[in-house]
């Protein structure tokens, strides 16, 4: 099996003995975080169950196939992937909560070489020209891209302003996770607004404006993105369905629409890759004709050899004869 299958495939079952052993399954990895954030661990489990694995276990399947579109779900799966595993790690409390999931250290470690290995194999293996999208595509991709970015960026600066104003948050129950989780907070807002928010801006402006550039990483990172909106939203409706009282039902209601938007345009957007023309440079094609030439020379060589050692047996046997 070629190796980048076998990378997803392994990605997978870690993902799977992750979620089954943690709080949604067998109950052995005790998370040493609050009731709020054992509501957003149920939540992201969830997300990774239903939704990141089967998308591997399709990008496996696709990239063996030789498929054009496996490039995008691996990228895709292996950031998602990636998010997960470092906000599961750094996200605990290992002095303030008791629990044990430092024990399982070495499966989220081998999730996050995996997930960040199978991205930049992803990323490379994209088309370096990718199809256009059509205008009407481009430009809903991109409203979405900006306007997600947007709704998370001011939710996050909003708090950043509060604490630092006053040295806290005015919100009530952002007050309250913030107090029972400081470093989940502090993980989250670092990688959305340090990654996440800028990367969904700038490829959205950029899609906006007709950037090849912007089209490749709207590509890239559509479906990032797209599972990336879902996990979170998961993770929020647990929150509300289990009553936690630091859950944000505006939030979760401002979500909704913008990850089903955004899911229903990503899959326009992979049916455009995956059906878009040929995009390989004239160097790649040049090599396939020369190995071609190469190939058939050869052929024909081994078949001038057989032709001669043919003809001198029919000739030695006629002069014996």
């Amino acid at each position: 099996m070629p190796l980048m299958p076998l990378a997803l495939i392994l990605l997978v079952a870690g993902l799977a003995a992750a979620v089954v052993l943690g709080p949604l399954g067998l109950g052995l990895i005790d998370w040493r975080v609050s009731a709020n954030g054992l509501n957003q661990t149920l939540g992201a489990d969830a997300g990774m169950l239903v939704l990141v694995v089967p998308v591997a276990l399709a990008a496996a399947r696709l990239w063996r196939a030789g498929r054009r579109l496996a490039a995008l779900l691996a990228l895709g799966v292996g950031l998602a992937t990636l998010y997960y595993t470092m906000a599961a790690v750094l996200g605990p409390d290992y002095i303030r909560y008791p629990g044990n999931n430092e024990r399982f250290f070495l499966l989220f470690l081998g999730l996050i070489i995996l997930s960040w290995t199978i991205a930049a194999r992803a990323w490379a293996a994209l088309d370096p020209e990718p199809p256009r999208p059509p205008r009407w595509l481009v430009r809903g991709s991109a409203a979405v891209l900006v306007l997600g970015g947007v709704v998370i960026g001011f939710a996050w600066i909003a708090q950043l302003f509060d604490i630092a104003a006053s040295g806290g948050i005015a919100q009530a129950s952002d007050a309250q996770a913030y107090a029972e989780a400081p470093s989940a907070f502090w993980v989250v807002r670092i990688v959305d607004l340090g990654f996440i928010v800028p990367i969904s801006l700038a490829a959205g402006v950029g899609l906006w404006r007709g950037s090849a550039t912007a089209i490749k990483a709207a590509y890239g990172v559509a479906a990032f993105l797209t599972l990336q909106a879902a996990d979170v939203l998961a993770m929020g409706a647990v929150m509300l369905w289990r009553q936690d009282p630091t859950a944000s039902p505006v939030l979760v209601y401002a979500l909704t629409p913008i990850t089903f938007a955004s899911g229903a345009l990503t899959v326009r957007l992979l049916t455009s890759y995956a059906g878009g023309r040929d995009t390989a440079t004239p160097a790649i094609h040049a090599c396939a004709r020369a190995a071609a030439h190469v190939k058939f020379n050869e052929r024909g060589f081994d078949m001038s050899i057989t032709s001669f050692r043919t003809e001198s047996l029919l000739r030695l046997r006629s002069a014996h004869a």
